[in-house]
Order: structure tokens, then C-alpha cells, then sequence
């Protein structure tokens, strides 16, 4: 027998074989794959960190070439401006958590002082609303459903407590995953500071090891798929982030302005839901709009008013100047990235199905191109 069909042949075998294994064993293959995962899941928290301090990283390290000394691969430079990115993103993040955590507590402790007066206002809304017959409320008593409310409270404080013994190898488990979370996040934190500091070596590694297995052209388009990944996140992820922050400035002032209730509460809800593409600031508008229907449901009307008026503004001008420029993707191609990213991982598929469908855009957009070229058709 010719020994390439041979080959062909024990090729094909040997694939029927894996494939078969592969169908019949899913589930251990399923759980093997999932316990290497989360032995490596700190090197995955720590590139995560060390992608997005990138690109303070490297804002601060081009200023000290431009100012300093040193050249960009000069050791000291590379120390100072890894230093000045940990503490500049520990510095924002410190100073959001000293004026949030007084601000949230003075909101909690407002809305427990008028607890009567917004079950008062929310029996008013009722009464406002039986007026148009609706069949839903016309027996509906307020009293009668916070005294439910709190018989069925204090059961289940009693249940709880009888619970616990039961509970407890549980309790035991969700102890043991915090801690092991919070370790995770400390060696992924650790990680990456040794990924910044490391960073134009691994490239080069990669780059080599790239062209060492590959032929020269696919080897090319590789690395050209690599670093447009990378230049599509960076630019999602910085312009992401100074559009929530500008979107929750923007709400606070025009709170204060109109003098609504938790200000600060809510334009931070409204500022942090929309790092979520499009979307996001709906989602914080939600609890939003509860809080301030239980000081006055006029000013949550008003309100709802008002936030459509920001989206407008924040859809029009805001959004395409600071992240449709950055990210260069159309609406509908965003908008289908944030459904089909929602659908497959949720909130995290979200945040990532927009910069991954800038990357199948982006290079669709070469390959017909390239075919519209070889065809010498200009469109």
C-alpha cells in the first residue's frame, strides 16, 4: 500500500477515534476542562487587569518619554509609569469608595427615617390609581400587605435560624469560594504586575514562537488579527469608561439642577450600568425610578422625562464622539453584538460582544476589500 494514503488513512482513524471519545466521555472532558480552567483562573483575572491598566500604563510611560530622561524600554521608566498606573487606578477607585460609602449610608438612613412617609405617598398612588377601575386594585389595602410583609419576615427569620445547623457544610462552601475569590483576585493582582512589567517581552516570545510553527504568510495575518484585537479592546474599554463617566456626571448635575431626591445615588447607578453598551443606563433607570415613586411619583414621572432627554443627548452626541470614533463599528453591528453577547454570557457577554463583533467587522471589511480589489471593482 502507498504509504501517503497510509498516512491518509491512519489519519482518518485516528480522528474517528478522538471524536468518538470526545462524544461518549463529554462530561469528563466537560469537568477536566472546568478544573484546569480554575486552576489558571488567577492568570486570567490578572491579564484582565493587567489589559485594562494598560492603557493608563502607557499614557504614563509615553509622558516620561516626552519629558524625561529616559528612553520607553529604559528599566526606570518602565518601573515609574507601572507605579503610577497601580496608583492612579487605586487612587480613583479609594476616592470613589470614601464618597460612596457616606453617601450610600446617608440614602439608606433617609430611606428608613421615611419609611412611613413613602408608604403614605405609595397608599396615595394607589388610591390615585382605583380611580380608573382597575380591577387589580380595587381591594388592594396597604396596611394589609405590610402586615403579610412582616408576618412572612419574621417566618422566615425563624426558618433561618432553625436552618442553620442544617445549613451549615453550605455556609461552610460559600465562605471557602469568597475567600478563595478574594485570593484569586490578590495573585491575579499580582500577576499582573508581572504581566506589565514583562509585557514587550511575552510579545516578542509570542511573535516568535508565531513565525517558528507557521508559515511566514499565515504567521502575518496572525499577529495582524492579534493586534487589531488588541487596539479593538483598548479603544472599547477606554472610551466605555469615559462615557459612563461622563453620562453619571451629566445625570447628577441635571438632578441637582432639578432638585431631585439621591442624586448621587442614582447618577452613580446610571454612571456604572452604562459601561454596559446602549442598554446599561436603562438598567440603572430601574431602581432608579422606585426610589423616587416612593418620595413622589410626580418627580419619578419627571424623572423618567428627563433620563430619556440624557439618553437622547448621550445617544446623539455623547456615544458616537467618544466610543463610535474609537471602535469604528456601526449601530446595528453594536446593537447585534449586545444581543448576541447577552444571550450567550449575560452581562460579561455583553461588555465583550461589542469589541468582538469590531473585530468580525473590521476584518470582513479587509477580506472583501482585498476580493473587491482582485476583481477590480470599486464600490
Amino acid at each position: 500500500m502507498d504509504k501517503k494514503l497510509f498516512r491518509s488513512y491512519l489519519l482518518l482513524i485516528t480522528f474517528a477515534v478522538l471524536l468518538v471519545l470526545v462524544v461518549t466521555k463529554i462530561d469528563v472532558l466537560a469537568g477536566t476542562a472546568a478544573v484546569v480552567l480554575s486552576l489558571f483562573k488567577p492568570f486570567f483575572i490578572g491579564f484582565a487587569i493587567a489589559f485594562v491598566l494598560n492603557i493608563p500604563y502607557e499614557a504614563i510611560q509615553n509622558g516620561l518619554c516626552k519629558y524625561g530622561r529616559w528612553g520607553k524600554n529604559h528599566q526606570l521608566n518602565k518601573v515609574l509609569a507601572i507605579v503610577g498606573a497601580y496608583l492612579l487606578s487605586f487612587g480613583i477607585l479609594g476616592g470613589v469608595i470614601a464618597i460612596v460609602i457616606p453617601e450610600l449610608g446617608r440614602s439608606i438612613n433617609m430611606l428608613i427615617s421615611n419609611s412611613e412617609t413613602y408608604a403614605r405617598n405609595f397608599q396615595s398612588a394607589l388610591l390615585w390609581l382605583s380611580q380608573f377601575d382597575l380591577p387589580q386594585l380595587t381591594d388592594l389595602d396597604l396596611s394589609e400587605i405590610l402586615t403579610n410583609l412582616e408576618q412572612e419576615l419574621k417566618g422566615l427569620v425563624e426558618q433561618t435560624m432553625n436552618a442553620l445547623s442544617v445549613l451549615f457544610p453550605q455556609i461552610y462552601n460559600v465562605t471557602s469560594n469568597i475567600i478563595h475569590g478574594v485570593a484569586n483576585a490578590g495573585i491575579g493582582l499580582i500577576v499582573s504586575v508581572y504581566l506589565l512589567a514583562s509585557k514587550d517581552t511575552l510579545c516578542r516570545q509570542m511573535k516568535r514562537i508565531t513565525y517558528a510553527f507557521l508559515p511566514q504568510r499565515i504567521a502575518d495575518e496572525c499577529v495582524d488579527v492579534a493586534r487589531l484585537i488588541s487596539q479593538c479592546f483598548s479603544n472599547f474599554i477606554s472610551g466605555q469608561l469615559l462615557e459612563a463617566c461622563i453620562l453619571g456626571l451629566l445625570c447628577f448635575i441635571g438632578m441637582r439642577l432639578f432638585r431631585f431626591e439621591y442624586a448621587f445615588l442614582i447618577s452613580l447607578m446610571v454612571g456604572v450600568s452604562a459601561i454596559v453598551p446602549i442598554v446599561g443606563a436603562f438598567i440603572g433607570t430601574v431602581p432608579a425610578v422606585f426610589l423616587l415613586f416612593l418620595v413622589d411619583p410626580m418627580q419619578a414621572i419627571w424623572f423618567v422625562v428627563f433620563i430619556i432627554v440624557l439618553q437622547q443627548i448621550e445617544g446623539h452626541l455623547i456615544y458616537p464622539k467618544v466610543v463610535g470614533e474609537s471602535v469604528g463599528l456601526p449601530a446595528l453591528w453594536v446593537l447585534m453584538g449586545i444581543i448576541v453577547g447577552g444571550g450567550l454570557g449575560g452581562v460579561l457577554g455583553m461588555l465583550l460582544g461589542v469589541p468582538l463583533f469590531t473585530v468580525a467587522y473590521k476584518l470582513l471589511s479587509q477580506v472583501v476589500q482585498q476580493r473587491l480589489e482582485k476583481k477590480n471593482i470599486r464600490m
